[in-house]
């Protein structure tokens, strides 16, 4: 998905926001700001979303010298969404229809992102998102689709968010899931050691993916999602790095920001279950 004009300035915001948890020198946070708008600024039009996010955080990492500026954040995220785990679980295998309980909690933890800020109520997000319908919903694609693989790649999205993850990949039975997590920080992205914390482990493998600073997912991992039975992908970062890719690709996600909501034919706030190949 293209850069839109609507993006520059919540980029920007992200680099006041990283800035300040990597460094308390008012210097080092200037020159944050500085790099990003040399960033935006330079952007080709061709550019997606999540590229120069990438770029603009390794700028705040190369200057203050913090590689992980949300390290604390992403695990007090992991410890909050632990505490809920028991009750949610319950939920899951209490329902009528358990992969559609575990779908709409695995997109209720996507609201754990602090790409569009971090305002938010995970508790009465949980309660209000399964109260509501799927906006746009290739559930049933999705659900054909389980039946005929046996393999899943899971992207994952967010710390806090794996144990939203758990819950839904629980649910779907002897398959082999390979559960992908990024190598290096980046914002509160979910790494190996959130995985672990979920206990991931138990469940799938558990893959790193380092990121590319020219094209965020390399030509050769895109080509390796292509030839997947079924890929699963939680977030916005993900839709916006990986639409029109043709794989058989399930996109979950929270929309977040105006400019997915146009994109998607939908509302800040709706709930998405996508198919690449679907419609």
């Amino acid at each position: 998905m293209r850069i839109d004009l609507e993006c520059f300035p919540c980029l920007l915001r992200q680099a006041v926001e990283a800035g300040r948890l990597a460094t308390g020198d008012e210097g080092k946070r200037l020159e944050v700001v500085r790099a990003a708008l040399r960033i935006l600024r330079e952007a080709p039009p061709d550019s997606t979303p999540p590229l120069l996010c990438l770029r603009v955080h390794e700028e705040v990492k190369r200057i203050t010298g913090n590689a992980d500026p949300y390290r604390e954040l992403k695990r007090a995220l992991n410890r909050l969404a632990r505490e809920m785990y028991p009750e949610l679980r319950r939920k899951v295998e209490g329902s009528s229809d358990p992969l559609l309980t575990a779908v709409k909690l695995a997109i209720a933890g996507n609201v754990i992102d602090v790409g569009p800020g971090m305002d938010f109520d995970l508790r009465r997000t949980v309660s209000e998102v399964l109260a509501r319908d799927l906006s746009l919903n290739h559930l049933e694609h999705l659900r054909r689709e389980l039946g005929r693989s046996s393999t899943v790649v899971y992207l994952a999205d967010n710390a806090g968010e794996v144990l939203f993850d758990r819950l839904l990949i629980e649910t779907l039975g002897d398959k082999h899931v390979i559960y992908v997590v990024k190598k290096d920080p980046l914002l509160n992205d979910a790494s190996r050691e959130d995985a672990e914390f979920a206990g991931m482990g138990e469940l799938a493998e558990v893959v790193e993916v380092e990121l590319d600073p020219q094209t965020v997912y390399t030509p050769s991992q895109v080509a390796l999602l292509r030839e997947a039975e079924l890929v699963i992908s939680k977030g916005q970062g993900n839709y916006e790095t990986l639409e029109g890719t043709g794989a058989n690709l399930f996109y979950l996600l929270m929309i977040k920001c105006p400019v997915v909501a146009r994109r998607l034919g939908g509302r800040v706030g709706d709930l998405v279950v996508k198919g690449e190949r679907v419609g």
